[in-house]
Parts: C-alpha cells; sequence; structure tokens
C-alpha cells in the first residue's frame, strides 16, 4: 500500500512540473517598460528587477530587459503578446518563451541580405533550436589550419552540419581556414590539392547539402601562441600561394567565395590593391555592428562589392558563441 501511494504521489509530482513547465510566462507592465514575471533568484540579464508588477510572493518581480538583435534594439517580453515588430529567440534573460521584440529583419533582399551567423565551435541541441527561429543562414567551419597536421577537419562539423539541418536552418554554408604557412612546429602545409580533398570529401561522404563554400584569407599572430603562422612567407610567395588556392578551387566546380578583412591585406600581400582572385565572390569583413550587405564600404584586391558582410565578431546569440553576419 506504501509503494502505491508513493507511485501516486510521485506521478501526481511529474503532472504538475510538466504542467508548469508547459505554462506561459507571465507578463507583466511597469512604468519602465514591459517585462516578465520572474524570481529575484533568477537573473534579469540586461534590465532590472522591478516590484509590484506581478502576483506571488515578494520575491516574484517584473524582470524588464533591453535586448539588441541583428534588426535593432527591443525589449524581453513572453512571445504570447502582441510584438509591434518581430520575436526573435536567444537574446533574452528567462524561460524559451521570453524574447526579444524588435524591428523586423529588412529580410533577404538584394541590399541588406539574409540575417546569418558563423560558428567555429559546437553548441548544444537548444542553440541550434534556438538559432533556426531567428537566422536563415549559419556557416560552420569546416576545416582547420591543423598545426600539428598540416591542415585537418574541423572537430565537430559533421555533428553540426547535422545539427543544424535536423534544426531546419535554410542555408547552411562551409568555410576552411587551411594551413598557409610556415609552421614554428616544422609541420609542412599539405598542397592546395590534398587540403581541398580532404574537406570536400568529408562534405560528400557525409552527402552534406552545402549552399556556399568559403575560403578564409587571414593572417595569424604567433604572439598569441598560434603556431601555424598563414601566410607568412612573404608578399610574393603569399600572392604567389593564394592564387594557386584560388585555381584549385575554381577546379572543384563548386560554389566559392573568399572571406577577408581589408585592413589585413597589407600585411599579407604587397598592396591593399593586390588582386588574387577577384573573380570569386567576397564576404567582407567589416566590424561596425550594422547589418546589411549593402553597408559594406571596405574593399581591397580588386573587389568593388560583396555578397556578405561579418558585422560583428565574438558574440553571443542562442546562448552560443557566434559573429554576425548579413549574406545576399
Amino acid at each position: 500500500m506504501l509503494f502505491q501511494f508513493s507511485a501516486l504521489a510521485i506521478f501526481a509530482t511529474t503532472i504538475s512540473a510538466t504542467a508548469l513547465q508547459k505554462r506561459a510566462t507571465t507578463s507583466c507592465t511597469t512604468p519602465s517598460g514591459p517585462g516578465f514575471c520572474s524570481t529575484t533568484s533568477s537573473p534579469c540579464t540586461g534590465g532590472t528587477y522591478i516590484a509590484g508588477h506581478c502576483p506571488g510572493a515578494s520575491n516574484i518581480q517584473c524582470c524588464v530587459a533591453t535586448c539588441a538583435p541583428p534588426s535593432g534594439a527591443g525589449v524581453c517580453e513572453p512571445n504570447s503578446q502582441a510584438c509591434s515588430g518581430s520575436f526573435y529567440a536567444g537574446y533574452c534573460p528567462g524561460p524559451s518563451d521570453v524574447q526579444c521584440c524588435a524591428p523586423k529583419s529588412s529580410g533577404g533582399g538584394t541590399g541588406a541580405g539574409s540575417l546569418g551567423i558563423d560558428i567555429s565551435t559546437t553548441p548544444s541541441a537548444a542553440f541550434w533550436t534556438c538559432a533556426a527561429s531567428t537566422f536563415q543562414v549559419v556557416a560552420l567551419e569546416g576545416y582547420i589550419q591543423g598545426c600539428s597536421k598540416g591542415g585537418a577537419i574541423k572537430s565537430g562539423f559533421i555533428a553540426n552540419y547535422a545539427a543544424a539541418k535536423a534544426a531546419g536552418i535554410p542555408r547552411i554554408d562551409a568555410y576552411m581556414f587551411p594551413c598557409t604557412g610556415t609552421q614554428s612546429n616544422g609541420v609542412s602545409c599539405k598542397t592546395p590539392a590534398a587540403q581541398l580533398k580532404e574537406f570536400l570529401d568529408v562534405v560528400d561522404t557525409n552527402s552534406m547539402s552545402i549552399s556556399h563554400y568559403w575560403f578564409d584569407i587571414e593572417p595569424t599572430n604567433t604572439a598569441n601562441g598560434d603556431a601555424c603562422n598563414a601566410w607568412n612567407l612573404g608578399a610574393a610567395a603569399n600572392e604567389q600561394l593564394a592564387k594557386d588556392w584560388v585555381a584549385a578551387l575554381k577546379a572543384t566546380g563548386r560554389n566559392w567565395g573568399i572571406y577577408a578583412n581589408g585592413n589585413q591585406w597589407t600585411s599579407m600581400f604587397a598592396s591593399r590593391s593586390t588582386d588574387i582572385g577577384s573573380s570569386l565572390p567576397l564576404w567582407a569583413v567589416q566590424f561596425d555592428k550594422k547589418p546589411g550587405v549593402n553597408t559594406v564600404t571596405t574593399f581591397m584586391g580588386g573587389w568593388t562589392s560583396a555578397v556578405a558582410k561579418q558585422y560583428n565578431l565574438d558574440t553571443t546569440a542562442c546562448g552560443g558563441s557566434v559573429d554576425l553576419d548579413s549574406f545576399l
């Protein structure tokens, strides 16, 4: 009899907990703006608790917080409320139904482009669910310098692709940051053809549907402990190697573009005007926190326009470490 009573009690507790988890978060309104009710023991990141606007005990107060998705500044509130713009997940404290009400994105037009992210980590499953509700494009790091090997597949690339695909992100891109220098550990970089084959074999073997491929051209700083010494061969040799890479990229017949920062160009090549592959599309780095491909003003290497822009580096979205981008 005692066992039956305990089982019933556990069952009732489970049902009660499930019901609580599914119940919509209580909204609240204060002189400082809208928010959501929460216990003060939970963080109200980006805002403050205001007492007297929520039902229940005194420690249940209204969290009034601002948020900043790429489309512009907004406020955090339950997504059951009316929003004059759009709700964006991953920018607010609290439960998953508390989202950022902010201006609508300009969407996928030929000017601004679609909201996107690029990642080099292996985030959680919750990240992908959130990202799919906010971003239309994700660019995954698929190949790295791999100092000990002269180039290597990025750990987590296959898992990230599977997660992004399962989450329903419409467009999945991939980029490679290959071995391109004289490494301080004495390991030689594999040839462009060998690194490309290694990367594309993984893509094909795992039946990945990659929309756009990107070739990352940027130097590395040995002072920061990077042993790979990317593009440290001298201006003339760097230019020739870059042109060899561009030829190899084109030979694959796939949709390749170049990721680069114009302000780094002269540290690798003879001048800012050195053209190593302007016939390929440009993914421009311009860290000004302004979304929109049409806001790119930094060019080099023969490019006069871009098809993508990375505008915010090393930030957080959906609880994961990302860079923010716009893609045409």
